[in-house]
């Protein structure tokens, strides 16, 4: 292990500071002069020498142990612009240029409705928070400026009320959503056996927390209620670990953004649909044929579609769109195609997409990189990259949503 004085030039695709030979160092910007250990290809921050001009104080208290934020030292529209430059960048990877990217939707902090914590017995009590960074070690946190408070206060709920419950060795692992009706919550216990007095102990704590609903080990404990999201008045009963977007507010932007990209198409299919965020705001304008590869997510969709009013026809299958995806001729039957793949893009389906004779895309995306690889597919069949708008759905990390529309003229 070596000690050196280094300066920052640039902050990586990570979030991390790098400088002019390629050493990456976190929680560091542009400009500052820095003492780092060095440990093979791995940097670690001693002591700021002399700060960057966009360096800021970081709200967290815990901000540098745990894991969870890279980038709350960093001044607030340095930040914004790093966010938009990745898009930017990762776009030009694939030879994708003088494309317009919209100003940077940013959402409020304290407003994301969805968290997956850690937690772990020690000799001295438990450890509940998010894991550190590069590490599998816990941070034990007491605040946190990204999640809901509701979900915040349930924290220090948890750590003095679950550490029975929690296994000898191993760790458990937490998974919280606040929805309409209360905390949907997941339990993992590694190891555990649910008999009898376990369930009855698991029951009580579900109702002293007033959780909607706890599954544990994927199995449903207790549900006081149904929990429940609300897409343009239409009710969803979600399925318990259901992929829901984290912060209502970006969920609302991608939501609009989804439907002035749609524009007056009549028909429209919407691939990785999930529980229907996009399908059910779009269906009380257009019919809608919605397509995902969970199950679970597909009958919750159809439930709440079957229940609602007032919307145009929807109809929805389940269809592993990696294995399976939607052909050139099954696409030609719509106007106008809603994607919304996970992090690892939707080649297959973005070739079929390319082979269609659609005129119209509307794509959200979670991963830029992917996003480019599958976005030079479709501009190479033929369409144009018409709109871009990035979102800082996931505040003060390294991530970045995006929606945008291809248009084929």
């Amino acid at each position: 292990m070596t000690t050196r004085d280094v300066d920052i030039v640039r902050i990586g695709h990570k979030g991390d500071g790098e400088t002019v030979d390629g050493l990456y160092v976190p929680y560091t910007v542009p400009g500052d002069r820095v003492r780092v250990e060095i440990d093979g290809d791995r940097a670690t921050l001693v002591e700021v020498l002399e700060p960057g001009p966009t360096r800021d104080a970081p709200p967290c208290r815990h901000f540098g142990v745990c894991g969870g934020c890279a980038l709350q030292h960093v001044e607030a529209a340095a930040y914004r612009a790093w966010k938009v430059e990745q898009v930017a960048h990762a776009l030009a990877q694939r030879g994708i240029t003088g494309i317009a990217i919209a100003p940077l939707i940013v959402v409020p902090p304290r407003t994301r409705r969805r968290a997956v914590l850690s937690a772990r017995r020690t000799r001295t009590g438990i450890v509940l928070g998010f894991q550190e960074r590069a590490s599998h070690f816990i941070a034990d946190v007491e605040e946190c400026h990204v999640v809901h408070p509701t979900l915040e206060a349930l924290i220090s709920n948890l750590r003095e009320n679950l550490s029975p419950e929690l296994p000898e060795r191993g760790q458990a692992e937490i998974g919280l959503t606040l929805t309409e009706t209360g905390i949907d919550m997941t339990l993992g216990l590694p190891g555990a056996t649910l008999d009898g007095p376990r369930r009855v102990k698991l029951a009580a704590l579900a109702s002293k927390f007033d959780l909607a609903r706890l599954t544990v080990n994927g199995e449903l404990i207790a549900q006081s209620r149904a929990p429940v999201l609300r897409w343009t008045d239409i009710d969803v009963a979600i399925p318990a670990g259901a992929f829901v977007q984290a912060v209502p507010e970006a969920e609302a932007a991608m939501q609009r953004l989804v439907l002035e990209g749609v524009g007056p198409a009549k028909r429209v299919a919407d691939l990785f649909a999930g529980c229907g965020a996009f399908t059910l705001p779009l269906a009380r304008h257009v019919a809608v044929a919605a397509f995902d590869s969970e199950s679970d997510a597909i009958a919750a969709l159809s439930a709440a579609a079957r229940n609602a009013r007032g919307l145009k026809p929807v109809t929805a299958e389940r269809r592993d769109l990696f294995r399976r995806p939607l052909l050139g001729t099954e696409l030609d039957q719509f106007d106008a195609v809603v994607i919304d793949p996970p992090r690892a893009g939707a080649k297959a389906q973005s070739e079929q997409l390319a082979q269609s004779s659609l005129r119209k895309i509307v794509a959200v995306s979670c991963n830029p990189a992917t996003f480019a690889r599958d976005a030079r597919i479709l501009i190479d069949g033929g369409f144009a990259l018409a709109r871009v708008v990035p979102i800082d759905q996931f505040l003060w990390s390294a991530h970045v949503e995006l929606v945008a529309t291809f248009e084929r003229s």
